[in-house]
């Protein structure tokens, strides 16, 4: 690369003195001189600590939202993300101001002929600002602020990420210790089913082998409920997770009132906007629009800066100088040992190979591949807002028809009991009644929670999950 380069400099004529030694008091100066140019300050700010939560009581799916959007990692590093986007906002900033450097200058040497001391000191200040570069500093700045909107729609799309996971988990744990209230309910009936074919068989009425199929009967439920406690035990490790706390910590969570009042009135809250609403909903709400416009938009100076490489840049440049060394020596005239100078410079490339040019060619193509990207978004949601109100529906007619296999399950179990009871129906036919509620009851939960879930998902699609 070759650069062009004009300078103007103004030299003061420096005047030299005799020698002198002074040793004690120059090392004690020079040590503080280097002791304040070298220093670094690291100011690390301090956090706040979180209060403990008191995780002996049930915990509320709100307060479930606000342990995590506090504790989770995905949101501290969001907020770290936003505190490093607004120090490079701080630092596009300071370019506006002028930069002054101290330097300081130790040389030691056993060369003590021709004119040459062992020890010498130097010291000076110089400053830099730049004058004009042709608006490069407003586009960096511009650039550092678009990145930082960038972030804070990154961050809320982070949010809504977080509830989603934490309102699912949540709405896990309640599904499987319905599960497992289910499963015990059904455990016990059939141990009261093979207490009462015992009864049955030692009065005669039943052969041992329907013994056998009861104990079968019984040990397929047990393991059941087997299973769903162990479900349970893994969503109850999950949700933690997701909050930033330990896994191994066990969290109570509330009873679902949302659930109670659909089994008293055996109803749920159904949707009543249409898909093309929802999907309009999503174009407008959804944080990742804003976030790929403030990132097309920050390319876009990021080319105007590519541009602007080739411009001049104008630069005022000012130097102050000491020299220690003679000055110790002579102890007069310190006006002597001193020197000054101040310019100006101006930097431009003259020819780099085409690096600036292929570097503008590049940012193009990389621009429009986020406009195309931004153009795929918009149908991206729109499909990702088709699929979960469609499964929103479904989930909604799971429901209904759990619900009614319920009813008609209970029906059915309760006529065959009293055949049962009274010797006019055999005892495979109360099992598999009884199999069929089971998996009714079971079906009924599965299908609340999952419509809760679908429901949740839809919210997250359109953006307004909160």
């Amino acid at each position: 690369m070759i650069d062009g380069k004009i300078k103007l400099t103004v030299l003061p004529r420096l005047v030299a003195s005799p020698k002198a030694q002074h040793k004690s008091f120059a090392n004690v100066l020079l040590k503080i001189v280097l002791i304040l140019q070298f220093a670094v300050v690291l100011c690390v700010g301090a956090q706040e600590p979180v209060g403990e939560v008191d995780l002996s009581q049930p915990l509320t799916l709100e307060q479930c939202i606000q342990i995590g959007l506090e504790r989770s990692t995905s949101m501290r590093n969001a907020r770290l993300n936003l505190a490093i986007q607004e120090l490079r906002v701080k630092n596009a900033r300071a370019q506006y101001f002028p930069q002054i450097f101290s330097n300081g200058v130790y040389d030691f040497s056993d060369r003590v002929d021709f004119g040459f001391e062992p020890e010498n000191y130097n010291l000076g200040l110089r400053g830099q600002y730049t004058i004009w570069d042709n608006g490069q500093r407003e586009g960096g700045f511009a650039q550092a602020k678009e990145s930082r909107s960038a972030t804070v729609s990154r961050n809320e799309r982070t949010k809504q990420d977080v509830i989603l996971d934490i309102t699912v988990a949540y709405y896990d744990v309640l599904k499987r210790q319905e599960l497992v209230k289910v499963s015990e309910q059904i455990l016990a009936r059939s141990q009261e089913n093979t207490q009462r074919t015992r009864d049955y068989v030692a009065a005669g009425t039943l052969i041992p082998a329907d013994v056998a199929t009861a104990e079968l009967r019984e040990a397929n439920d047990e393991l059941s409920l087997l299973n769903n406690r162990n479900s349970l035990q893994i969503a109850q490790a999950t949700l933690p997770r997701l909050l930033g706390l330990d896994p191994g910590v066990l969290l109570a969570v509330s009873v679902d009132e949302s659930y109670q009042l659909y089994q008293e009135r055996g109803t749920i809250e159904r949707i009543e906007m249409s898909i093309e609403e929802a999907i309009q909903i999503a174009l407008t709400s959804r944080p990742e629009f804003q976030e790929r416009q403030a990132q097309i938009k920050s390319q876009e100076w990021s080319l105007t800066l590519a541009r602007l490489q080739r411009w001049p840049r104008l630069n005022a440049d000012v130097d102050y100088n000491v020299n220690l060394d003679d000055y110790l020596r002579e102890r007069e005239n310190f006006s002597d040992f001193r020197s000054w100078s101040a310019g100006v410079s101006l930097n431009f490339t003259l020819f780099d190979g085409g690096v600036l040019g292929n570097r503008v060619k590049e940012l193009k193509m990389q621009l429009e591949q986020s406009r195309e990207n931004a153009s795929d978004l918009e149908r991206s949601v729109a499909l990702a807002v088709r699929q979960n109100y469609h499964s929103l529906e479904r989930s909604e007619a799971a429901v209904d028809i759990s619900n009614k296999q319920v009813i008609n399950a209970q029906l059915s179990l309760d006529v065959i009991q009293g055949r049962f009871d009274v010797g006019k129906a055999i005892l495979l036919e109360l099992l598999d009644a009884q199999t069929s509620y089971a998996q009714a009851l079971t079906n009924e939960v599965n299908a609340f929670y999952d419509y809760k879930i679908a429901q949740t998902r839809l919210q997250d699609a359109m953006g307004v999950l909160q």
